[in-house]
């Protein structure tokens, strides 16, 4: 019979060494204010993850201010309804001469 070859393992053990290098390298990545996209603490859609929304559902304010993002304050709804309640945002409609 044939002796069968060892094949030998590629990846890196897991040691507390070779954490420390892991570690080293996400460091590199720059988070919070030193990174060029921070727009002071929130993204330009926390309060739709707040709310659960998902594509194609829009975000109502009930009080109609976009500063309030408590939770209760945000109500997911699909885009008619969310027209209907924001008359004015939506088209103009044509008058006739």
């Amino acid at each position: 019979m044939m002796a069968k070859k060892k094949v030998k393992n590629t990846r890196p053990r897991d040691t507390s060494a070779n954490r420390a290098r892991k570690d080293k390298k996400k460091s590199l990545m720059r988070t919070g204010s030193s990174n060029g996209a921070w727009k002071g603490g929130t993204s330009a859609h926390y309060y739709r993850r707040k709310a659960g929304a998902g594509e194609g559902e829009v975000v109502h304010h009930k009080d109609k201010k976009k500063s309030n993002n408590a939770k209760s304050n945000l109500k997911k709804v699909i885009k008619a309804q969310h027209n209907k309640a924001h008359p004015e945002k939506g088209r103009k409609k044509k008058r006739k001469s």
